[in-house]
């Protein structure tokens, strides 16, 4: 067997805690972002959330059933990864000579694909800088849509992510509302991209009243 050096150990634990911890945290950021600054999205996210727990007991967890009853929820999650684009890249390596629109990329060179300028380009994406979870009714071309990679080499564990997130967005949004304090307009890398100053929120439990609006007892 072939063992690992340590600086090869030291490798994958930082690429593990990059690639399962911070990227799936940093996209949450962002959907608290967008879904405080789209009422009408997010009020559209909460119906479909309170549906779900309105058919729940009390204390009962969500079941896989459950997070298949979320098609809004999932296109909002699918819209925050396009825009927010927070893997604006990856290194690959040409595996053989590539011609590519009169260009050659000789076997050996590194290729650098950049995520964000093909989530953002409008020939692909019209109107690209709108928070618009809707264009995901359809499903993207092909190629268009990389926020886990693509190919042999894309992400494992996108499907875990997604499922974290849509658990995530479940208990905020039947259970809590919140606010953003202060700018949240630029962008801020650290390594993934982040809204400025991290996104500061006020964050409370939904009163009673608010829960009963939607059917339930609390």
């Amino acid at each position: 067997k072939e063992e690992l050096t340590d600086e090869q150990i030291a490798d994958n634990i930082i690429g593990v805690i990059f690639a399962a911890r911070d990227t799936t945290a940093s996209v949450m950021t962002w959907i608290l972002k967008y879904l405080a600054e789209n009422p009408n999205v997010l009020e559209a996210v909460t119906e479909e959330q309170m549906a779900i727990r309105k058919g729940k007991e009390e204390g009962e967890s969500l079941s896989w059933g459950d997070t298949k009853k979320m098609p809004i929820t999932s296109r909002v999650i699918q819209e925050t990864l396009r825009v927010a684009s927070i893997l604006s890249f990856t290194f690959r390596e040409a595996v053989e000579d590539v011609e590519y629109e009169g260009y050659l990329i000789p076997k050996g060179w590194k290729v650098l694909p950049l995520f964000r300028n093909i989530h953002h380009n409008a020939d692909i994406f019209s109107n690209p800088g709108k928070f618009d979870p809707s264009r995901f009714e359809v499903a993207p071309k092909p190629n268009t849509f990389m926020p886990f990679g693509n190919g042999t080499h894309s992400c494992p564990g996108n499907e875990l992510a997604k499922l974290e997130m849509s658990i995530m967005i479940h208990h905020l949004t039947t259970k809590y509302r919140w606010s953003i304090v202060g700018a949240s307009d630029g962008i801020q890398y650290g390594p993934f991209a982040l809204p400025q100053n991290g996104l500061p929120i006020v964050l409370a439990r939904k009163s009673d009243i608010d829960i009963e609006n939607y059917g339930i007892t609390p």
